[in-house]
């Protein structure tokens, strides 16, 4: 597929919808293993209706428009119709609680709020929060609300085809928080669609491509990755009904291309090896023609033995899960981008090193290390700044340098690899600094873990909490307490002394979205883990009979 000038997202919109009328680019679960599918021309239709709808009920241009709800065909039509009206989009999490949420509206001065009953905050309870401070929409035609249906069987299509500015504000996509309020992520017509619009060039994608679209449209990545993707390489995009649906969607949709972030290819891994058996798995990997033949069914099984390229992201994931989907046969390539920027890196088919987040994608893009092996990163891509937040973009945005947080090395030949977060490394009671993400990410061999966190800031030695995944609940703990231990010996003998781990605790409670241990984009909140844990620690610091202790 040959490069083409860049494109606006509505103005690439327009030339599908002018080029493929006909050809379906969404579609709809809509229960009972029933689907709907629209095609460009029926998007085009039903979005210029609701952009008539916005216009008429008082959207000017620049107006923030909130979109609160799950992965469905009416919130990307939605997010068409919002940039045709003139307004600015602003995608939330449906997990998001009560609190973030209404700081959120407030914050990014919304006029419109679209929602869905998926939410943590259903229609009925916004409607009476929220009051007249903005018009709500149900995108899913419930309650006593203004709905979808409704309004665009009320409004005939806006006329034309409308066009915006290439430096309009298109979107403010708020960050998860982790270390106080959301903040507000600006990018125009032109910074984050110019970096996802190179993106069918390394990935090989294009009308014939298929997409499966299941983590939430809120996160940067999956709008990016998988929505923006999509419309500029003119892909078919399939949405998942609820997590219960997950594995009949994904067989209905058999994607080309599949994004996921490290949990979920290490838990779809577990999976596999729970039904296989350990030694079985361990001894399939070591015959990677055998592998790659067993790999053929077990993809299928899952619905992705179409896949030709598959992206991890979001956080590191294990070199040994890496290894392990490749040596099946599943082309899985790891790679590194931000709200701030998804100019970053990848590795691709012709650029692969094993643990490494790749090469920069774009020759337009750059990339620079600080003193403290900080990585910077300089694109058109890069966000315009935090909403009305000058000073956290002064710290970010330092003579025009992206600074990401995360610390990195390069090797000989320019392969990136992160070595931790720059305000995650601890300092234990022995005054020496520790980088926990290298530490976690080699215990990516085990399969009976879920999540993992290195803590032990202040602490004498370093500690490791664990949550073991559901196959592993169920087994022998002195089995399990056997193999955990064999593994912290191994690992102990690569660490140096400040950096050797103690104890490893298994929590009995899973680190979540709703307990407040995971942010909205499934990260860990480390400080909020070990805080919650502190009695556990203070015990293991006071000495157990055990390394192995169980909360």
């Amino acid at each position: 597929m040959t490069e083409q000038p860049f494109l606006p997202p509505l103005e690439r919109f327009y030339q599908w919808e002018k080029q493929r009328p006909d050809a379906v680019w969404l579609s709809q679960p809509e229960g009972n293993d029933q689907w709907r599918d629209y095609t460009w021309a029926q998007v085009g239709d039903q979005a210029r209706r609701m952009a008539a709808a916005l216009q008429e009920l008082g959207l000017k241009h620049g107006d923030k428009v909130g979109l609160y709800g799950a992965n469905t065909a009416r919130w990307v039509m939605t997010d068409i119709a919002i940039m045709m009206a003139g307004g600015v989009s602003v995608p939330i999490y449906a997990s998001m609680p009560e609190d973030k949420l209404l700081y959120i509206m407030e914050h990014s001065d919304m006029t419109v709020l679209f929602a869905d009953d998926s939410c943590a905050m259903n229609l009925d309870t916004l409607m009476q929060t929220v009051g007249n401070s903005v018009q709500l929409i149900s995108l899913t035609d419930s309650g006593g609300h203004k709905n979808w249906t409704e309004l665009i069987n009320t409004y005939s299509p806006v006329a034309g085809s409308p066009v915006r500015a290439a430096d309009d504000l298109w979107s403010i996509s708020y960050t998860s928080g982790t270390t106080g309020k959301p903040k507000g992520v600006m990018h125009s017509f032109e910074t984050l669609p110019y970096s996802v619009a190179h993106m069918p060039e390394m990935t090989k994608t294009n009308e014939q491509s298929v997409f499966f679209s299941y983590l939430p449209l809120a996160h940067i990545a999956e709008r990016g990755v998988v929505e923006l993707h999509s419309l500029y390489c003119g892909g078919h995009v399939y949405f998942n009904e609820s997590r219960e649906t997950f594995v009949r969607d994904l067989l209905r949709a058999r994607p080309t291309f599949f994004l996921a972030v490290p949990r979920i290819w290490h838990n779809l891994k577990a999976g596999i090896v729970n039904q296989m058996g350990e030694e079985a798995w361990k001894q399939l990997l070591k015959n990677p023609e055998a592998a790659r033949e067993a790999g053929k069914k077990i993809l299928a099984s899952m619905g992705l033995e179409r896949v030709t390229y598959a992206f991890s992201g979001s956080a590191p994931i294990p070199a040994t899960d890496i290894e392990a989907w490749m040596t099946l046969g599943m082309p899985l390539y790891e790679g590194f981008g931000q709200s701030e920027t998804l100019a970053g890196t990848a590795n691709t088919p012709d650029a692969y090193r094993f643990g490494s987040i790749g090469k920069m994608i774009s020759d337009e893009a750059e990339m620079k290390i600080t003193e403290e092996g900080e990585l910077c990163l300089r694109s058109q891509g890069n966000m315009l700044g935090y909403y009305k937040d000058p000073e956290k973009t002064a710290e970010t945005i330092i003579d025009g340098w992206i600074h990401t947080g995360d610390k990195v090395r390069v090797d000989e030949d320019g392969f990136v690899f992160i070595t931790g977060r720059v305000k995650d490394i601890f300092k234990t009671a022995k005054g020496k600094y520790v980088a926990p993400a290298p530490i976690e990410q080699r215990f990516g061999t085990l399969n009976c873990l879920e999540q993992l966190c290195l803590v032990g800031r202040g602490l004498p030695q370093t500690i490791l909490l664990v949550v073991l995944n559901e196959p592993a609940i169920a087994r022998d703990k002195a089995e399990l307490a056997e193999e955990l231990q064999a593994t912290l010996n191994n690992v102990n003998a690569e660490l140096e002394v400040h950096e050797r781990i103690s104890h490893i605790v298994i929590c009995q409670e899973d680190w979540s979205i709703e307990n407040e241990m995971l942010t909205h984009t499934l990260k860990i909140k480390r400080d909020e883990v070990e805080e919650k844990l502190r009695s556990t620690l203070e015990l293991c610091v006071a000495g157990t009979d055990s390394p192995i202790v169980w909360e």
